[in-house]
C-alpha cells in the first residue's frame, strides 16, 4: 500500500522533507527586478528580512532571490517553519537537515563530532557556521514563515547565528511579523536590511507587466491603473483580480470597489475566482481547503474520487493559489490567504461537512504515520477520543526521544477527561511535563495517577516511576527516596517505552545511591540504565545516566575522571545536546566539575550555550550547581554585578518553582560572598533570614550532590569561623569530618579540612592549621581541586604561603629536590587569579609580558624551577656551578619582575612559559 509520503520522509526521523523544498517558479510570475537589484547591490548586508502580511509575495520573492544566487554559483538551502517547530528538538532536526542539503551529510558528521568533542567550546551557532564554511562557495539560507517561531531558545540561536555570520554567508527571511532577532544593531551597522509591506508591493510598471501576461483578458492600461490603486500593489490581490476578471461582474465593478477594505476586497475577489470554476473544481477547492498539505491519495480519500492528482496539477498550472512541495509533485499546499477564505466559506455553508472532512483527514494521516497532522485534524474534528489514542501511541517515542514540547503542545489541546481513562497516556505526558518543570499542569495529571486503579502497571507505562520523578521535581526528596525502593527494575525484554522507564528508574536509584554513599551500587545502576536506554533507543535518558555517573565519581574525589566522563557523554549526545533537558543536566554537572578544576573559560562557554534549557528544564540540584558555579566564575573574573544578577535569577526561579531549598542554597552563597569580602554584618543579616529548620531533613551522612561541598552545615561552620567562633566551628567540624570520612566523600572532606585549617588559624593554632591544610592538599592535589581552596579567600592563601616552605623542604628530603605534587599544587594555588586574593598578593603580581625575552638557557633553568628543583640539583643536571645557576636566576627574576622563586613560578605560569 502506498503511503503518499515524500521520498526519504520517515516519521521516525521527525523530518518533514517538504519543509526543505523551495516554491517552484511559475509561468507568468513577474520578476521583481528592482528589489533583486537592490539586494545584490548591498555586498556588506548579511541578513535580509522580507516582512509583510499574507499575500505580499514574500515566498515568491525569496524564491527569485534563491534562483539568482544559484545562477551566481552560490550554495543555497530552503526551510519553511510551522508552529510545531517551536519544539527545539524538531527545529534542530530540520535545521540540521537544511545544513545537510548544503554541505552534505558526511562533512556534517565530522563537523558535529568536532562541535561536541571533548574540550569543544563552540556554541550551536558557531558549529552551524563551521559546517557552512567547509565549502568555499558563498552560501545563502532561505528561512520562510519565520513568524511561526516563538520559542526563546530558538530565537536566541538565530540571533547568535546572525551576530556571527561571516562574509560569505547570507540569510534571507520571510515573515509576517518583525521577529526578536536583534536586528536593530545589525541595521545600524549596515549588516541587515528589512523590506516591509510598502516596499514589497508591486509598482505600477510591475502591475502592467503582470497583466500583460494575461493577453486573453485584454486588460486596458486604465483598468490596470485602477486595479493597482485599489489593491495598493498587494500581490495576492492582483493575482485574484487577474483570475476573476473573466467575470463580467468583477470587470464592471472596478470603479465601485473603493469602499472595500483590503481583506474584504480579497474575499470578494476570491469568491469570484471560485465562482468561475466548474462545479467539480469548486467542490474540490472547498472540501480540501482544510488540509495543511495535500496529496492525491489524501484528497481521493476525502472526496471519494480517483482523479485528484490531475486536479492538483490543473490548479497549480493555472495559478489557483496552490504550489507543489516537492519535485515529484506529490505534495501541495494552498496559499494561506486562499485556504482561509475557502474554509470560511465551507464553515458557513456546511459546518458539519467541515468536521467530517477533518475526521477523515485525521484517520488517513494516522494510517500513514503522520501523527502531527493526525492530531491537528482530530482535534479540529472534535474527535478527542481518537486524538488521545493517537497521542498515546505517538508519545512513547516523543518522550523517549526528548520531544517534550510537542507532548505539551498537544496535551494543552486535549480534554483531561479523555486522558484520564488512558492512564498510560497520563504517565507519558507526566514524564514530559516533569522534565519541563510544568508544576501547575502536572497536578491534575497526578491526581489521575494517584487513584487506586493506577497503582499497578498499566500496559507499557508504570506510574510509580513517574511519581518518583514528580517528587524530585517538587523537591520532595524524602518522598522520592521512599518511592525509589518500590521500583522494580528487573524486567526481561521490555517494550521500548518500558525500557525508557526502566532506564529512568535506574537513574533515580543511582542518584539515591550516591546520596547515601553506596558508590559501587550507584555505578551498577548507571550501567543498567545505559543498557535499558540502548534498548529503548533513547539518548534522552542516556544524558541523565552520564550525569549520575559523573556525580558518583566527583563526590569520591575523582575529579579528572568525572570531567572525562562528562566530556565523553556530551560528545555522545551529538547535535541534540543543546536542545535536550537531559543533556542540560549533564552539562550542569560538567560546569560544576570544570569549575572545581579551575577550567573557567570552558565552564563559562558551556553555561552561555545551555543557559536557556538549564533555566527552563533541569531539576533543582542540577540548576543550583550550574548557577552557583557560574556566579563564582563571574566573581573570579571581577564581575561581581553579573554574579549578583545570576544569583537573583536563580532565586526568582526558586520562587516561581516553589523551591524553598533553591532559595536557601542561593542565600548561603550570598553569605559566603559577603564573608569573603569582610562584610560580616551583611552576611550575618542574610544568614539570620534563612529558616533554621530546613524543608526536610535527611539522615546523617546522606547528602544531595548540590550540597556535597556546601550546604547548611558547611555554611554554618564557615559563618562561625568568620565571626570568631573557631572552637564552635571545630566542634561541628568533628562530626561532619567523621561522617564524610565514613562515607568516602572525598570532595566534601577537602572542603571540611580547609575549614578546619581556617578554624585553627582563627584560634591562633598554626600547627594543627598546617596539619589540616596539608591533609586537604593531599586529598586535592592528585585530581586538581583548585577552587575548593580559592573559594575560601585570603586566609587560605595566607596559610598556603606560610606552609609552602615546609612543603618545599619535605619534597627535598624525599626526592632530593622539591618536585613534590603538594608543592606543585600549592604553587598553582598561590599563582591563581583569585579575585578574593589579598592586597599584598595582588601587588606582587607581575605583568603578562616579559620585560626582555628569555634565552634558551634561562628557559631551561625556568623549567627546572617550575618543578621545584633545588639550585644544587639544577647545577648538577646542567653541568655548571651553583653560582652560574644563581646568576641565571637573577636574570630570570629581573625579566619576570619577580623577587623570589615562588613569584617567578607564578609569573611564568601566567605568561604560559611553563
Amino acid at each position: 500500500m502506498t503511503t503518499g509520503r515524500p521520498e526519504g520522509e520517515r516519521p521516525s526521523a521527525q523530518i518533514s522533507t517538504h519543509k526543505l523544498y523551495a516554491p517552484p517558479t511559475y509561468r507568468g510570475v513577474v520578476s521583481r527586478r528592482a528589489i533583486l537589484d537592490r539586494v545584490f547591490a548591498e555586498p556588506m548586508v548579511r541578513v535580509f528580512l522580507f516582512q509583510g502580511p499574507a499575500g505580499h509575495g514574500k515566498s515568491t520573492l525569496l524564491q527569485q532571490v534563491m534562483t539568482q544566487c544559484q545562477q551566481r554559483g552560490w550554495l543555497t538551502g530552503w526551510l519553511s517553519f510551522d508552529d510545531a517547530d517551536n519544539d527545539m528538538r524538531r527545529f534542530t532536526s530540520h535545521f540540521d537537515a537544511l545544513l545537510d542539503g548544503i554541505v552534505g551529510e558526511a562533512s556534517d558528521s565530522n563537523s558535529r563530532s568536532r562541535a561536541t568533542a571533548p574540550g569543544s567550546r563552540a556554541r550551536r551557532s558557531d558549529a552551524a557556521i563551521a559546517r557552512l564554511l567547509q565549502r568555499s562557495e558563498p552560501t545563502a539560507l532561505f528561512l520562510d514563515e519565520l513568524q511561526e517561531l516563538s520559542n526563546p531558545g530558538i530565537l536566541g540561536f538565530l540571533r547568535e547565528l546572525l551576530e556571527r555570520l561571516p562574509d560569505r554567508i547570507t540569510v534571507f527571511f520571510g515573515s509576517r511579523a518583525l521577529p526578536d532577532l536583534g536586528l536593530a544593531r545589525l541595521l545600524v551597522n549596515g549588516r541587515a536590511m528589512v523590506l516591509r509591506a510598502d516596499e514589497l508591493r508591486f509598482s505600477t510598471a510591475e502591475a502592467e507587466q503582470f497583466f500583460a501576461e494575461a493577453r486573453d483578458l485584454g486588460v486596458q492600461q486604465d483598468e490596470v491603473a485602477e486595479i493597482h490603486r485599489q489593491t495598493e500593489g498587494w500581490p495576492a490581490a492582483l493575482q485574484l483580480f487577474r483570475l476573476s476578471l473573466a467575470s463580467p461582474n468583477v470587470r464592471g465593478a472596478l470603479g465601485n470597489l473603493n469602499a472595500y477594505r483590503p481583506r474584504e476586497l480579497a474575499d470578494y475577489l476570491a469568491d469570484n475566482v471560485v465562482s468561475l470554476q466548474t462545479p467539480r473544481i469548486r467542490e474540490f477547492l472547498l472540501r480540501t481547503s482544510l488540509l495543511t498539505r495535500l496529496s492525491a491519495p489524501l484528497c481521493d480519500e476525502l472526496l471519494g474520487w480517483q482523479d485528484s492528482q490531475s486536479i492538483l496539477l490543473f490548479l497549480e498550472r493555472n495559478g489557483l493559489f496552490l504550489r507543489s512541495l516537492d519535485s515529484d509533485l506529490r505534495w501541495f499546499k494552498y496559499h494561506t490567504l486562499f485556504s482561509g477564505f475557502l474554509q470560511e466559506q465551507l464553515n458557513e455553508s456546511d459546518p458539519a461537512s467541515l468536521r467530517e472532512l477533518h475526521g477523515r483527514a485525521a484517520h488517513w494521516y494516522h494510517a500513514h504515520g503522520f501523527h502531527d497532522e493526525a492530531m491537528h485534524h482530530a482535534v479540529e474534528a472534535g474527535e478527542f477520543s481518537f486524538a488521545a489514542g493517537v497521542m498515546n501511541l505517538w508519545s512513547s517515542r516523543l518522550v523517549a526521544e526528548g520531544h517534550l514540547a510537542t507532548v505539551e503542545r498537544w496535551y494543552d489541546r486535549l480534554p483531561l477527561d479523555e486522558i484520564a481513562p488512558r492512564r498510560e497516556l497520563a504517565v507519558k505526558i507526566a514524564y514530559a511535563l516533569s522534565f519541563l518543570r510544568r508544576h501547575r499542569k502536572l497536578r491534575p495529571l497526578m491526581e489521575v495517577l494517584d487513584t487506586p486503579a493506577s497503582s499497578t502497571l498499566i500496559n507499557d507505562a508504570n506510574p510509580d516511576v513517574v511519581r518518583t520523578m514528580v517528587a524530585l521535581l517538587f523537591d520532595d526528596i524524602p518522598r522520592a527516596f521512599e518511592l525509589v525502593h518500590q521500583l522494580q527494575i528487573n524486567v526481561s525484554e521490555p517494550e521500548p517505552f518500558r525500557a525508557f522507564e526502566l532506564s529512568a528508574a535506574c537513574n533515580v536509584l543511582g542518584y539515591h545511591a550516591v546520596a547515601i554513599g553506596e558508590y559501587e551500587r550507584a555505578r551498577e545502576y548507571v550501567m543498567r540504565s545505559r543498557a535499558y536506554s540502548d534498548k529503548a533507543h533513547a539518548r534522552f535518558s542516556g544524558g541523565y545516566s552520564v550525569a549520575v555517573a559523573g556525580i558518583n565519581l566527583l563526590v569520591q574525589g575523582e575529579l579528572q575522571q568525572a570531567i572525562e566522563r562528562f566530556r565523553a557523554g556530551l560528545a555522545e549526545q551529538h547535535a541534540d545536546a543543546e536542545t535536550s533537558v537531559a543533556s542540560a543536566s549533564l552539562v550542569s554537572c560538567y560546569i560544576m566539575a570544570l569549575y572545581d578544576a579551575d577550567e573557567l573559560t570552558l565552564a563559562e562557554s558551556l553555561f552561555a550555550q545551555f543557559h536557556d534549557v538549564i533555566r527552563e528544564g533541569v531539576l533543582l540540584d542540577f540548576m543550583a550547581v550550574a548557577y552557583v558555579s557560574m556566579a563564582r566564575i563571574h566573581d573570579a573574573r571581577g564581575a561581581a554585578p553579573k554574579a549578583q544578577e545570576l544569583l537573583d535569577e536563580a532565586e526568582n526561579i526558586g520562587h516561581l518553582a516553589a523551591w524553598p531549598r533553591m532559595i536557601r542554597i542561593i542565600d548561603r552563597e550570598r553569605v559566603r560572598r559577603h564573608l569573603l569580602r569582610g562584610e560580616r554584618d551583611r552576611a550575618q543579616l542574610i544568614a539570620s533570614r534563612i529558616p533554621q529548620r530546613p524543608e526536610f531533613t535527611l539522615p546523617d551522612g546522606v547528602a544531595l550532590f548540590s550540597e556535597d561541598s556546601e550546604g547548611d552545615a558547611i555554611g554554618q561552620i564557615r559563618l562561625l569561623i568568620h565571626r570568631g567562633h573557631g572552637d564552635d566551628a571545630l566542634t561541628r567540624l568533628s562530626h561532619e569530618l567523621d561522617l564524610a570520612q565514613r562515607n568516602g566523600r572525598v570532595r566534601r572532606l577537602i572542603k571540611l579540612r580547609i575549614l578546619e585549617a581556617l578554624a585553627h588559624a582563627q584560634r591562633g593554632r598554626p600547627r594543627p592549621a598546617y596539619h589540616a591544610m596539608r591533609h586537604a592538599l593531599q586529598l586535592a592535589a592528585p585530581q586538581g581541586f583548585v577552587r575548593s581552596f580559592l573559594d575560601e579567600g585570603d586566609e587560605v592563601l595566607k596559610l598556603l604561603r606560610e606552609l609552602f616552605p615546609s612543603l618545599h623542604d619535605a619534597g627535598i628530603e624525599r626526592h632530593g629536590h622539591g618536585s613534590d605534587s603538594l608543592l606543585t599544587f600549592a604553587a598553582r594555588l598561590l599563582g591563581g587569579d583569585s579575585v578574593d586574593g589579598s592586597a599584598d598578593e595582588r601587588s606582587t603580581r607581575t605583568p603578562m609580558t616579559l620585560a626582555e625575552p628569555l634565552t634558551d638557557g634561562e628557559r631551561n633553568i625556568l623549567s627546572f624551577l617550575a618543578r621545584g628543583v633545588s639550585n644544587k640539583v639544577i647545577a648538577a643536571e646542567l653541568f655548571v656551578s651553583e653560582n652560574t645557576v644563581k646568576f641565571h636566576l637573577k636574570n630570570i627574576y629581573g625579566k619576570l619582575g619577580a623577587s623570589s622563586r615562588l613569584q617567578a613560578i607564578n609569573a611564568a605560569r601566567r605568561m604560559g612559559l611553563v
